[in-house]
């Protein structure tokens, strides 16, 4: 395959999980806003509070889920920006992602929200978002 094609392909994924990114990060911010929060400080504030009243399992969940929503801010802006290395980090998300049920086809949070009572068809398409993602990037690398 020549360069000019490779190159081509990669800008189309890397723009699209990018533009998906700041789809949950528009998502994120919104949903925060209606509910009279500031999107992240507000719920960054409740987090420290209730680690320091929970502890527990708290302790390791909160920093996993905070590390991955400071990686689809890092991760957006790297795609869009179309950085080598972000394959690395889009992989390393994967996990977290399916732990915390944040599907890197975000649209899925607006489907889930706007039609509930889809849980198990939920779970089956953010693994195959994931798979898709991984796929997807692999194809380009």
């Amino acid at each position: 395959m020549n360069t000019v094609a490779t190159t081509s392909k990669r800008s189309v994924v890397y723009v699209a999980w990018g533009a998906l990114d700041v789809f949950y990060i528009a998502w994120y911010c919104i949903n925060s806003w209606r509910g009279g929060r500031v999107p992240y400080l507000s719920d960054l504030s409740s987090s420290l509070a209730l680690f320091e009243q929970q502890g527990g399992a708290n302790l390791v969940a909160g920093p996993a889920s905070w590390l991955l929503q400071v990686s689809i801010i890092l991760s957006c802006l790297m795609f869009l920006l179309r950085a080598r290395g972000v394959n690395y980090l889009a992989y390393a998300q994967i996990p977290f992602r399916l732990f915390f049920l944040i599907p890197s086809v975000s649209v899925l949070l607006l489907i889930a929200q706007l039609l509930p009572g889809f849980g198990l068809l939920l779970l089956v398409l953010i693994i195959a978002s994931e798979a898709l993602k991984a796929w997807s990037l692999w194809r380009i690398a």
